[in-house]
């Protein structure tokens, strides 16, 4: 049966042993209560026996958010092969927690609360393949049919690095023309994409730490703090000092 997911990611568990074939390489076996990740883009992928309540499908944001999480320097990312089969396997030590991540990720529910467990879950089931050399690396490949997610996320996991378009360009293997074709082909620049970057991370420091404007300027790269608030006033639409003093309020009227 073929393996089909709108995600760009998929995990699922044996129940059996089980054949597997991707694309036309030659077929492998999977063992019994085995964890498996895929990737899904571009792939043709067929199970010989499959339960589709064991199928996780982690979606495009939960991959960002995990690469986020791991905070690691993805500029120094080996590249995942595209010759090599883009799925791994280990044996299964929480049956249990997977079957409750699966079942959650398909779930449609709009609940802050049940989005975030979901997040959770599918963060631990990601977890089980960490000690496999190029997983960071398979996760990338997973989302490079955006080049915008790309460099957002090795812009993030460097977010106090002065980095330059072209250090950005050669950790995707493109050159820096090229690069700059493809942002612009998904409507977007590498500009734009390190000024989102930039002030994100700066609301998010400004509302969990006691660091100053000053401060959370000079951690965002910007080495004039006027410069900076300039900046984050065209992009919010308001001053940093007017965002704390709003969402502070609306926090104390929420409690």
């Amino acid at each position: 049966m073929l393996l089909c997911s709108s995600a760009p990611c998929v995990v699922f568990l044996t129940e059996s042993d089980v054949e597997c074939k991707i694309n036309n390489n030659p077929s492998f076996i999977i063992p019994a209560h085995h964890l498996s990740v895929l990737a899904c883009n571009n792939n043709i992928i067929e199970i010989s026996d499959l339960n589709s309540t064991l199928v996780a499908h982690v979606s495009r944001d939960v991959l960002n958010d995990y690469l986020q999480f791991l905070n690691r320097d993805l500029t120094n990312i080996t590249p995942f092969s595209r010759m090599a089969l883009p799925v791994m396997s280990c044996y299964c030590r929480t049956p249990d927690v997977f079957r409750q991540a699966a079942l959650h990720s398909v779930s449609d529910t709009t609940e802050y609360c049940e989005i975030e467990r979901t997040r959770s879950l599918l963060f631990t089931v990601l977890s089980n393949f960490l000690d496999f050399p190029g997983f960071t690396g398979l996760l990338m490949l997973m989302l490079r049919n955006s080049v915008k997610d790309s460099v957002y996320q090795i812009i993030r996991s460097n977010i106090h690095k002065p980095l330059n378009l072209n250090a950005v360009a050669s950790s995707l293997c493109f050159s820096p023309s090229l690069l700059k074709k493809k942002l612009k082909n998904e409507n977007t620049s590498y500009s734009q994409i390190m000024t989102e970057c930039r002030m994100h991370y700066a609301a998010k420091q400004l509302l969990m730490t006691n660091k100053n404007i000053s401060q959370v300027s000079q951690l965002c790269g910007y080495h004039s703090t006027s410069y900076f608030i300039s900046v984050f006033k065209t992009f919010y639409g308001m001053t940093p000092l007017h965002y704390v003093t709003q969402n502070q309020q609306q926090y104390s009227q929420a409690s």
